[in-house]
């Protein structure tokens, strides 16, 4: 299967035509973790399923000691490739299950960024659980795919249509559910962290447009702007963004002489738009979430 962490999984794309994490976004974590305790430790911070390491690198300026795990050594060679200015970063070949490499009750903050989809949510938590401090900060990050066009508003249908049509090719991959969960902006780990007591739950969302909220007592915070992606958009860069979706990928791998979806989607937008420039530069929001929490207390 052609994952981020699967071996076959283009890095060199995936570091160049990804959305990077706002800068403020390390700092709202940070904030987060410490709100209730402005002396929390922010010794350790550990960035699971890092890929490249795009926000392990946003991290670093944070945190006394950053690690960074993946299950892909390409993907980690390209992440160590990219940090030689960050020397407080150590990466490790992981499963975001299985962090037998970092010890118990060590960890201040450990995130997931865009890749919580891709676990056993039930085994990530636990293992999450062992690895915090009693007072650590568990923050799952991601975006979907399903595109605001600010100058061509006439595109967000294309672009739904089209993730829609990638979705189904993560359906034929065996990931539906973990599309699903992209799609809803992390409902499941809501409930499944509510369900365990975790503590001081906060997801926030943008845009505020989510239907069939699970959790009515506990409704998500909808943020007034932004706060987890910037993208620095030409359609060009939108095309080798859709490229790095999986179902694409692994669709191009079996059907090597059809056109890639990715480029079909992009031809699509442009008609839409009327463009003809590839490198024409694009405003485009996405839908995103940032869900904080601590662990279950003792006594709770």
């Amino acid at each position: 299967m052609a994952t981020p962490s699967h071996p076959q999984y283009e890095a060199a794309n995936y570091q160049a035509c990804r959305p990077r994490y706002k800068a403020s976004l390390a700092d709202a974590i940070v904030a987060y973790h410490q709100q209730d305790n402005p002396e929390a430790a922010t010794d350790l911070g550990v960035d699971v399923a890092t890929g490249t390491g795009i926000f392990a690198r946003r991290l670093a300026a944070r945190f006394t000691k950053v690690i960074g795990t993946d299950i892909s050594a390409s993907m980690l060679e390209a992440a160590r490739a990219a940090s030689s200015e960050h020397p407080n970063i150590e990466y490790i070949e992981a499963a975001s299950e299985h962090l037998a490499a970092i010890n118990d009750h060590s960890v201040d903050v450990l995130t997931a960024a865009t890749s919580a989809h891709w676990f056993d949510p039930e085994k990530f938590i636990s293992e999450v659980q062992r690895v915090l401090k009693p007072n650590g900060t568990l923050a799952i990050v991601g975006y979907n795919g399903f595109l605001h066009f600010v100058d061509y508003p006439q595109c967000d249908k294309v672009s739904v249509s089209h993730c829609i049509g990638f979705n189904k090719l993560m359906s034929d991959l065996g990931q539906d559910a973990g599309y699903k969960m992209v799609a809803n902006v992390y409902q499941t780990y809501h409930q499944l962290l509510a369900r365990a007591k975790w503590t001081g739950i906060q997801r926030r969302i943008y845009p505020g447009t989510i239907e069939d909220e699970p959790l009515p007592d506990a409704p998500p915070i909808v943020s007034p702007e932004p706060v987890v992606v910037e993208f620095e958009a030409t359609w060009r860069k939108l095309r080798g963004f859709y490229q790095t979706a999986s179902g694409v990928v692994k669709y191009v791998q079996s059907h090597p002489n059809e056109e890639n979806p990715a480029d079909v989607a992009v031809r699509d937008l442009m008609a839409t738009a009327g463009a003809t420039d590839l490198d024409e530069k694009l405003r485009v929001q996405f839908g995103e979430v940032l869900l904080l929490c601590h662990p279950p207390q003792p006594n709770a």
